[in-house]
């Protein structure tokens, strides 16, 4: 009697310590989330807004916009998620404007490019 009281308390200790350990640990592994670095930079002849170079949590998403200073215009993009030199969202840059769609999920170098406007 004294042995099947041992056994199903022990039994029954083990359970319990098994469950409430391997809970623990899954969910600890969930909650880590990988950081990446960006890096924005802008040639001569324009800004890059929002000034977004930092650590960013993998799967942030955000948009750049590429502003040209007066006599310059915007060429292309390097590095973004629309690198295809079409501007982005629209086909022409608006007043001189044109937008950059990055996502994070690795450390990421964005570069915008601007040239002498020719006349």
């Amino acid at each position: 009697m004294k042995i099947s009281i041992f056994l199903l308390l022990t039994c029954f200790v083990s359970l319990i310590l098994f469950s409430s350990c391997s809970v623990e640990e899954v969910e600890s592994e969930r909650s880590v989330s990988s950081q990446y670095a960006l890096t924005v930079t802008a040639s001569e002849g324009g800004s890059v807004l929002p000034e977004a170079t930092g650590i960013y949590d993998q799967g942030a998403t955000m948009t750049l916009s590429a502003i040209p200073d007066e006599g310059y215009e915007f060429i292309r993009w390097s590095g973004s998620d629309n690198d295809n030199g079409r501007c982005g969202i629209v086909t022409r840059p608006t007043k001189g404007y044109c937008r950059a769609i990055v996502t994070i999920y690795s450390n990421r170098d964005i570069y915008a490019y601007f040239q002498i406007k020719s006349e």
